[in-house]
């Protein structure tokens, strides 16, 4: 009798779900905008160390930053798998947040053992910083800003860029100090960004789905 092998993660699901992981073990709490964000600056890193991108993400430049609306069948596809378990919760003035958190194993993934890695640094150095932070900060990457001196939205970033990528260890402490200098955050969590996104890109939601698939 065939023994039925056990189901294994690999891909842009794989990349998800280490961030998750590694955001489990670090006692990070991590909503949509935080997977997003992190996982782009793990590709950033990745670029500069391993020489190309692993998550498996084409990253776009949309209206909060670096995404791709396939995130959200990436997401879906986790909670149908039973890996990822996901939770509404309201945060000040009533204002709602999904956080996700995974309940797979480690066996569970196939992924590159050096992307894993590279995921972990992130999320232990910047998961903690709120979801607002990690936007404005990936504003500030090479990549970002490159598109934005083409001024168009909706362009796919070049990762490996004309420069090389810039240490972000040097970019979070420049963040921290302008941080330091505002009045006191309340991160809500971003909720309805990924959501405003996936709106206000409907028109050409059916070429970009069929063009950007993982």
């Amino acid at each position: 009798m065939d023994i039925e092998q056990p189901y294994k993660l690999s891909g842009a699901p794989a990349a998800v779900a280490s961030l998750l992981l590694a955001a489990r073990a670090k006692g990070v709490l991590i909503n949509r905008t935080k997977i997003a964000k992190l996982l782009y600056l793990a590709d950033l890193r990745a670029v500069d160390r391993l020489g190309k991108p692993y998550s498996g993400i084409i990253w776009m430049w949309l209206d909060h930053g670096p995404f791709n609306t396939t995130l959200y069948r990436v997401e879906r596809d986790l909670i149908v798998a039973g890996v990822v378990q996901s939770e509404e919760v309201v945060r000040d003035f009533g204002a709602r947040e999904v956080l996700f958190r995974y309940i797979g194993e480690p066996s569970d993934l196939e992924i590159d053992r050096r992307f894993a890695e590279i995921v972990g640094e992130v999320v232990e150095e910047f998961g903690h910083l709120a979801a607002s932070s990690l936007r404005d900060m990936s504003y500030q990457t090479e990549p970002m800003k490159e598109a934005q001196e083409g001024g168009a939205r909706g362009v796919v970033l070049d990762l490996f860029g004309r420069q090389p990528v810039p240490p972000l260890g040097g970019l979070l402490a420049g963040m921290q100090a302008r941080l330091q200098e505002l009045e006191p955050q309340h991160d809500e969590g971003d909720p309805t960004a990924m959501f405003t996104e996936l709106d206000e890109w409907s028109p050409g939601r059916a070429r970009a789905n069929g063009v950007f698939e993982d």
